[in-house]
This record gives structure tokens, sequence and C-alpha cells, in this order.
């Protein structure tokens, strides 16, 4: 069975922090991993990682994959009060010719400043 976790689940932080935040997966033809961070409404996409050792950067933001031990990490430098938010990760598996999914976990990542 397809799965993707994430962990802790709340964290709460003082400004200036740096954060790390864990997604581990089990899924049949993965094919990218995608975080996103969520305030009000939709969630918002900050990157995707396709590939294993690839280290992604928006701003203060950074995350990298790991394909052999199937987890990535989201880093956060220099916390701000605007970072407090819930941010997801998900996993895009591979197009079949019936489907395509995308596999996100059930309990979100919350992060408070």
């Amino acid at each position: 069975e397809d799965k993707v976790v994430q962990n802790p689940l709340s964290l709460v932080v003082h400004e200036g922090d740096t954060v790390t935040l864990n997604c581990s997966y089990e899924v049949i033809n993965f094919r990218s991993l995608l975080w996103y961070k969520q305030e009000k409404k939709a969630p918002t996409f900050l990157f995707m990682l396709t590939s294993s050792g690839f280290d992604k950067k928006k701003g203060r933001l950074s995350g990298i994959l790991d394909k052999k031990e199937l987890f990535s990490i989201l880093n956060i430098t220099a916390t701000q009060t605007r970072d407090s938010a819930i941010y997801l990760c998900a996993v895009e598996a591979q197009c079949s010719l019936v489907t395509c999914s995308l596999y996100s976990n059930s309990t979100a990542e919350a992060l408070q400043l």
C-alpha cells in the first residue's frame, strides 16, 4: 500500500531557529516529491524534488530528497513569524496508461512560532 508520513506532526519553535521537517514515503513507481505551505486557504506550492541528493532552495527554505532511503527533509533557517503554517509533502507516482496519482500525507505538520 502506498503511504506518506510526516514527523513531527506539530512543532513550536522560537524566531531565528532552524527547523527540520521530515517526510518518508512508500510509493510504487515514484516520480517526484512536492512540498507545500498552507496558511489559511489552499496550499501554496514550494518546490518539487525528483533527484536524490539535490538540494533545492527557495529563500530560507531548502529541501533534499533521498530516493534510496525513501525520505525528504524540508529545512527552514532563521524562522520568522510568517513561517507559521501547515507544511505538507506529497508524492507523485509515475503515470500508467490508466491512472496517475498524487499521494499526500494524511496528517500535516504544523509549525507555530
